[in-house]
């Protein structure tokens, strides 16, 4: 097969608590993460190798086209597990919609869209836990973004267990249009005390049990009133992130969260004109506004 191409879905965290660092470097977490609508697209062929064996190209300048693209790692690590491309080469365009470095897990949505392409065009077909582990060495939100939907993700990522789709409710998301840092976001989060204002574990327990039992329900009020993100005091600019939160909230939103490690703030909505009255006033103050929804899946080949 000489091209593919792939989806790569945008996640949001409606729950994040973050543990302690571990030895490895990693935090442990707990998150119910949650696929959206919004997604890149990106486009992949196969080449003679003459520019290279992988070019990346994309509609974005401020997306990195080498090896600090989570794509590009992506198709290494393929190809490193898979032996393909002992001749000729691959090129991947990346069709740039997500914002970049807002905690939406862009990048990490198109390192899973470019394992799904590279595995069809090359016909592997690869089985779901091996893509899920190559997914893993290339990010902790990858095997996540890999399989979508609505779960609970547990350890750095790797423990995912599907909960009940929930219904595409609208989500208005805003953001900075700066980018922000996941490494640094976490290490202010270590250097915070005890006394920083994150919640005791067992109201944490009750908060995740809570908007369990709302996933169940699909209920949008329980899932509104169980949003959490731990990361929250940590946030880059986190004036911004309040604002937004403040400004959705005036205009009528029953709950507003940052997610991942922001600067992203996304607010759910129950109604397309309800998700348009909180747009309508975030756009007033934030540089990126945009209306979307939940979605069933992750990643996934659309051509």
């Amino acid at each position: 097969m000489l091209g593919a191409k792939a989806t790569a879905r945008a996640k949001i965290n409606l729950f994040l608590d973050v543990g302690p660092r571990r030895e490895d470097g990693y935090h442990e977490i707990r998150s119910v993460m949650q696929s959206l609508e919004l997604s890149d697209e990106l486009y992949f062929r196969r080449t003679d190798g003459s520019e290279g064996r992988i070019v990346l190209k994309c509609n974005d300048r401020c997306v990195p086209c080498g090896g600090d693209n989570l794509a590009w790692k992506a198709v290494e690590v393929l190809v490193g597990r898979t032996g393909v491309l002992t001749d000729g080469g691959v090129e991947a365009f990346i069709n740039k919609r997500i914002p970049v470095g807002s905690g939406l897990a862009g990048g990490s949505a198109d390192a899973a869209a470019a394992l799904l392409a590279m595995d069809h065009m090359f016909e592997l077909e690869l089985e779901r836990k091996d893509l899920e582990e190559m997914a893993l060495e290339v990010g902790s939100d990858v095997p996540f973004c890999l399989r979508g939907g609505t779960a609970l993700v547990s350890g750095r990522g790797e423990r995912i267990e599907p909960l009940e789709p929930l219904p595409p409710f609208h989500v208005v998301v805003a953001s900075t249009g700066e980018e922000a840092s996941t490494g640094e976001v976490y290490g202010a989060f270590d250097e915070l005390g005890s006394g920083s204002g994150v919640p005791a574990k067992e109201t944490l327990d009750g908060a995740l049990s809570g908007l369990l039992d709302a996933i169940v329900e699909s209920s949008f009020e329980g899932v509104c009133d169980g949003l959490h993100n731990s990361l929250e005091l940590a946030a880059a600019d986190r004036d911004s992130v309040e604002r937004y939160k403040s400004a959705a909230r005036g205009a009528g939103a029953r709950a507003a969260l940052m997610t991942g490690s922001g600067p992203a703030v996304f607010v759910p909505a129950l109604s397309l004109e309800d998700a348009a009255g909180v747009a309508w006033e975030l756009e007033k103050m934030a540089p990126i506004t945009i209306i979307t929804s939940f979605a069933l899946r992750g990643a996934e080949i659309t051509g």
